[in-house]
């Protein structure tokens, strides 16, 4: 149970940087020895020590046995006391909790302490009606739809063996086993077995695909190439030879690709290549929207959840790449990934800031359409349960996030758009 002291003109406010607030805390003689006396209370219900049972210990040995214990209690129940008369005469509203800093106790005669909170940034938005933008259209030609066309069949290329004594091409891939040879002698750990050349591309080792070229399956092949600062003697056996198949768009392609003439899958194809662009497009709008509306009202954010922000961004980057990853350095990733924290929390205050000057809410009706949104999309029951059991436990992430997208959609709609055609 918290006392309250009343600490009255005995706090005041000594420094507010953005929205970092800090404030100094004098606790007199009679209210320390009013927070002690709390503080011996409390303790008396849980320690112990020999011959006396709990709750009967006396205060006098508490103080003498358990000093540190006394002086924790003491700063608990005046900071704890002095949190609501702070939030209460300064109207803050803190996002974190708050930090105990530059302490002074002095047992029975005086405690100082100061108290940052960290409150969510108070602005009055602006610059959100009539954003100048522009809406870059790209229109989709026939050379799109048939360079797409190109990279399908590319990716469905496939390798097959070259006709039996045909030597290897600049355009074939070729398979080889290799040793690596210094001053005559084999360098230990030098040998490859079955490394795939791509002959129309560079080489690790210079000179490979050149000392390759025309040799036919089984041939062995010598040739001297720098390898770092050294010249090495790599000898070379093809082991196989393919050439690159790239599939025709013939009947089979067609049949597989679920269409009936090549009219009907460049059509199909036209439609994707315009709802990517478009995607593409919006996107782009909506930076451009997002962009002006955080240019316009600048912002100090509360540095600690800037901190948690970067951390998620760290953690779900690091779910995207192998768990062994080298290149994963936390501290230098969270420096890098600090402005996106801050672009992303600036923009969700703007826009709940937005949402409360135009009355844009969110509540069940909303919520349920999402939930039936998403319902929809799924075929089995326990798919569904799952849903819903999310939305019930994310339901006031889900009704923030609703609500800052229709605002973006508000903003979006009053925004002066200038269209590009490329």
């Amino acid at each position: 149970m918290n006392i309250t002291l009343g600490f009255g003109d005995r706090i005041k406010k000594v420094k507010q940087e953005g929205c970092v607030h800090t404030f100094a805390v004098n606790v007199d003689s009679q209210r320390l020895s009013e927070a002690t006396q709390a503080a011996l209370v409390r303790l008396q219900s849980v320690v112990s020590l020999p011959g006396f049972r709990v709750g009967k210990v006396p205060f006098a040995m508490i103080k003498g046995q358990f000093p540190a214990m006394v002086k924790d209690e003491v700063i608990d129940i005046a900071a704890k006391s002095a949190v609501p008369e702070i939030l209460k005469n300064n109207k803050l509203s803190p996002v974190v909790s708050p930090l105990i800093k530059n302490l002074s106790y002095e047992p029975d005669k005086t405690l100082y302490f100061e108290i940052q909170f960290e409150c969510n940034p108070q602005i009055e938005p602006r610059g959100y009606d009539k954003i100048n933008a522009t809406r870059k259209v790209h229109k989709v030609t026939d050379t799109d739809v048939e360079k797409y066309l190109e990279q399908v069949r590319q990716y469905n290329a496939y390798l097959k063996p070259v006709p039996e004594g045909m030597g290897a091409g600049k355009a074939d891939f070729v398979i080889v086993d290799y040793a690596t040879f210094e001053n005559g002698v084999k360098v230990e750990g030098g040998e490859v077995k079955g490394e795939i050349i791509d002959m129309a591309s560079p080489q690790t080792i210079a000179g490979l695909a050149e000392a390759v070229l025309g040799a036919k399956k089984g041939e062995t092949r010598e040739f001297d190439a720098p390898f770092g600062e050294k010249k090495m003697r790599f000898n070379v056996k093809v082991s196989e030879i393919k050439e690159k198949v790239v599939p025709e768009i013939d009947g089979d392609f067609l049949k597989e690709a679920g269409v009936s003439s090549m009219e009907e899958l460049k059509a199909n194809v036209r439609k994707l290549l315009e709802k990517t662009e478009l995607e593409k497009t919006e996107k782009d709008l909506l930076s451009q929207l997002e962009d002006a509306l955080i240019k316009a009202n600048p912002m100090q954010l509360p540095p600690t959840l800037v901190s948690q922000e970067a951390h998620e961004l760290f953690e779900l980057m690091k779910k995207r790449m192998p768990p062994d990853d080298e290149r994963v350095r936390e501290e230098a990733f969270l420096e890098k990934l600090k402005p996106v924290a801050e672009r992303n929390l600036s923009l969700t205050f703007l826009l709940h800031q937005i949402a409360g000057k135009e009355s844009i809410k969110a509540g069940d009706a909303e919520i349920n359409a999402e939930l039936e949104k998403a319902l929809a999309s799924l075929n089995t029951e326990a798919e569904k349960a799952k849903a819903r059991e999310l939305f019930e436990n994310r339901r006031e992430y889900i009704l923030a996030s609703i609500v800052e997208n229709r605002t973006m959609d508000m903003v979006k709609s009053k925004a002066v758009i200038k269209e590009e055609v490329h």
